[in-house]
């Protein structure tokens, strides 16, 4: 059971699942951290509220078409994390994971263009054999880009095809989406980058995050729309 469960009061705080009630909880599989993502089962029944029992989430998932990213999944324990684009064709609806301003994992609605697109932060960058370069990125995946892409830059998959459509950098002037300090699920612009730190400015106040909270999601405007 400890392997393949977990009690609900250990789960990440990130998770918007009540804490009471049944013990155990399904544990994700996936590249994930656990702060960032959560198994699918658990967003249909917990967050959603599409079914009520594991039994009825894992029916759902064989007879119905929910997509990942453009990709059709069926695994109860398939992992969907932050940025993912998440596909019920049966409602008619597409939604984003994102983090709200509390730090909770939450699926905004999206449509049009945006539900063709997902952004990843680079998190690592590294020289392979013949020139080519390797990114890691922030949900745990490794991809082939550019020597222009730098860590704390944002690359941009289209969805279903997984090709990088788009790239942002870190830089003054970018347009930021905090995933993490006391401006959590806001937007900022960026001011300024010194070492490990950023200077944003969000709203009418001017604030300094880590790097690593620091999410580039457009230069100009946000590309994507965010939790309210």
């Amino acid at each position: 059971m400890a392997n393949k469960h977990l009690k609900r009061v250990t789960v990440p705080s990130s998770w918007m699942v009540s804490r009471k009630g049944k013990k155990f909880i399904s544990r994700p599989k996936g590249s994930f951290s656990m702060s960032t993502g959560m198994p699918l089962i658990t967003v249909l029944k917990d967050v959603l509220n599409l079914v009520s029992t594991r039994k009825e989430g894992k029916r759902v998932l064989n007879s119905k078409e929910i997509a990942v990213n453009g990709i059709r999944r069926k695994e109860e324990k398939f992992m969907i994390g932050l940025m993912d684009v998440l596909s019920i064709k049966e409602l008619g609806q597409t939604f984003r994971m994102l983090l709200d301003r509390n730090g909770v994992l939450r699926l905004v609605p999206i449509g049009g263009s945006e539900a063709s697109i997902r952004p990843c932060k680079v998190t690592g960058k590294r020289s392979l054999k013949g020139g080519k370069v390797q990114l890691s990125l922030h949900d745990g995946r490794t991809c082939l880009g550019e020597a222009s892409h730098s860590t704390g830059d944002t690359v941009v998959f289209s969805v279903p095809e997984g090709k990088i459509s788009q790239h942002f950098k870190l830089e003054p002037g970018s347009q930021a989406f905090l995933i993490g300090g006391n401006n959590v699920g806001r937007i900022g612009l960026v001011n300024a980058i010194s070492g490990d730190k950023v200077t944003l400015k969000v709203g009418d106040a001017v604030t300094e995050a880590s790097k690593r909270f620091v999410f580039v999601v457009g230069k100009e405007k946000p590309l994507i729309k965010i939790a309210a």
